[in-house]
């Protein structure tokens, strides 16, 4: 007979489309109306070339040195308002899923981790205020030198955490990177709506 595991002692959240519902379209189209360009061509120069996947890999851990690289492909200089102010109109908050965080940090230790780079992190309260209210531990995968889903990125957040991969829950809207946390040795749950998550939750033992 299979022995049921533990209420997990640490829950972490993914963020976009998990505690917010995420538009990037807003953001591109925003973004395009400050540059003068297209939102096609702020996609390609800033999403589809690799840039924003490698500054949430770590490419760029210094907020001034992200936001000149970021500026030099958008062939713009915003400020940092400006482009927290575009990221900001991209988020709305999902009220179901916050609501559920907050219950779980009455229980347990509850993080988010995001991959994202260095504006995010050092910005969080003013972008998501919201989240920032329930969550004091907030970590971006820049910190880690790689990103969701390769498996390590999931055992460093871990450490830092000072936590145990058996000890720890995990929920994220992408397929793999739920994988990549199981890979790991998390429990973690395919986000698809909020009651969903609302059940795996209380089969865990947490009180909604």
């Amino acid at each position: 007979m299979m022995t049921a595991r533990p209420r997990p002692a640490l829950v972490i959240f993914d963020m976009d489309d998990v505690l917010c519902h995420y538009d990037l379209g807003r953001r591109l189209r925003l973004l395009a109306s400050m540059a003068g360009t297209t939102a096609r061509d702020v996609r390609a120069a800033l999403w589809d070339s690799g840039f924003e996947d490698a500054a949430d890999a770590g490419a760029y851990p210094q907020a001034g040195d992200y936001l000149a690289a970021f500026n030099e492909r958008l062939g713009h200089a915003l400020t940092v308002d400006e482009w927290l102010s575009a990221r900001r109109v991209s988020m709305v908050p999902m009220a179901e899923t916050l609501a559920m965080a907050r219950a779980v940090a009455m229980q347990a230790e509850v993080a988010l981790f995001t991959n994202n780079g260095p504006l995010v992190k050092g910005h969080f309260a003013e972008l998501f205020p919201e989240a920032a209210a329930i969550f004091k531990t907030v970590h971006c995968s820049y910190e880690f030198g790689t990103k969701k889903p390769d498996p390590e990125a999931y055992r460093r957040l871990l450490e830092r955490l000072k936590h145990r991969p058996e000890e720890a829950f995990f929920t994220d809207d992408k397929r793999s990177n739920v994988q990549g946390a199981r890979l790991a040795g998390l429990a973690a749950h395919h986000f698809r709506h909020a009651g969903l998550l609302a059940e795996e939750l209380a089969g865990l033992g947490f009180t909604l």
